[in-house]
């Protein structure tokens, strides 16, 4: 049975509204219920989101492009979620910090762990900004606690690699939870949204790896795993000194290779997610135009343009975003003027 024009004015307005999947079905399969006509008391707030933006703009820039393209719904806790990460990665204990360093991290992390702690006690929240804004995220979008914790265990211990299965164990607990928090932020809670996050955090584990090599050079420092040391005959002395670049390209070799093996497993298992699970996804695209611009300097990363960020990023990530949101809408359409039709049939 054909649905009537005065079923379809319906699919544009709901369409345009930010619901999830959920919520869009119970709208159409049940009558909506008389609005409370008393006026409401809008509370008084302090301004906690705009640190938490700028935290983010200035230490994880191509993250938040992604949250600017995300559902407007989503933004607000999407941004709790990164602006919590770059708080524990400034805090993150190291191999080469001092003593004094390494207690007053482990303190920030304590009281990080506190903070999460008290929220899901439902006592009181600490004031500062991103505290505010995490507490606000995991009562709305009910985040997991395990993942939260994960995140924060991670950096109590000095990360040292022995193999590139170390590094991949290591981003699953610190970047594969972030994405399934991310998920769970856009209403997906699947194993086959989950297995495309934890392809996408192995890979940027793997960047985070390379992108730090210079960094840690120049501390004196080196995470790269032996293993793959030993395999391609370089020392830590000569990553730290910058001797024996031939070779040294042979180690990145290596591992961005790792990388672009999660990305394609990443990139096969998007096919058959729901579109708007797709925007949890879109650090994919800056992480594939970073291995294309390590490929273009023949995985120098001592060279001063590999790390430089692409001017096509911002436009790049813009067309990948709007690509989602017209999927989404088609798919959206399809599932209300499929349920609308059933109704229809009812009658």
């Amino acid at each position: 049975m054909l649905c009537s024009r005065h079923h379809l004015h319906k699919i544009p307005r709901l369409l345009s509204r930010n619901i999830s999947d959920s919520e869009l079905y119970e709208k159409l399969s049940k009558t909506p219920k008389p609005q409370d006509e008393s006026p409401k008391k809008k509370k008084t707030s302090i301004n906690t989101l705009g640190p938490c933006l700028d935290l983010i703009k200035q230490y994880d820039y191509e993250h938040y492009l992604c949250v600017c393209l995300a559902p407007l719904g989503t933004r607000r806790g999407l941004t709790a979620l990164r602006a919590f990460n770059v708080e524990l990665s400034k805090s993150a204990i190291t191999p080469y910090s001092s003593a004094s360093d390494k207690e007053v991290n482990k303190l920030k992390l304590m009281w990080w762990r506190g903070v999460v702690e008290d929220v899901y006690q439902n006592k009181p929240t600490h004031q500062s900004p991103v505290a505010l804004e995490l507490a606000a995220a995991i009562r709305t979008h009910s985040l997991n606690k395990g993942f939260l914790l994960k995140l924060i265990e991670a950096r109590l211990n000095p990360v040292t690699y022995n193999s590139l299965h170390d590094v991949e164990r290591n981003s699953e607990i610190t970047h594969s939870a972030l994405n399934f928090l991310t998920m769970e932020v856009l209403g997906y809670k699947s194993v086959d949204t989950d297995h495309a996050a934890s392809h996408l955090g192995r890979c940027e584990g793997h960047i985070s790896l390379i992108r730090s090599i210079p960094l840690l050079a120049s501390r004196g420092a080196c995470l790269i795993p032996n293993t793959t040391l030993a395999k391609t005959g370089v020392s830590q002395s000569d990553i730290v000194r910058g001797k024996n670049r031939d070779k040294i390209r042979d180690v990145v070799h290596d591992i961005a290779s790792s990388a672009y093996v999660h990305a394609e497993h990443c990139d096969k298992l998007i096919v058959g997610l729901p579109p708007r699970s797709m925007y949890g996804l879109l650090p994919l695209t800056p992480a594939k135009l970073f291995l294309k611009r390590l490929q273009k300097y023949d995985f120098d990363i001592f060279n001063d343009r590999t790390l430089v960020r692409p001017p096509s990023l911002s436009f790049v990530l813009m067309r990948d975003s709007l690509k989602v949101d017209m999927k989404t809408r088609v798919w959206r359409f399809q599932l209300t003027k499929d349920i609308i039709m059933k109704k229809s049939g009812r009658q």
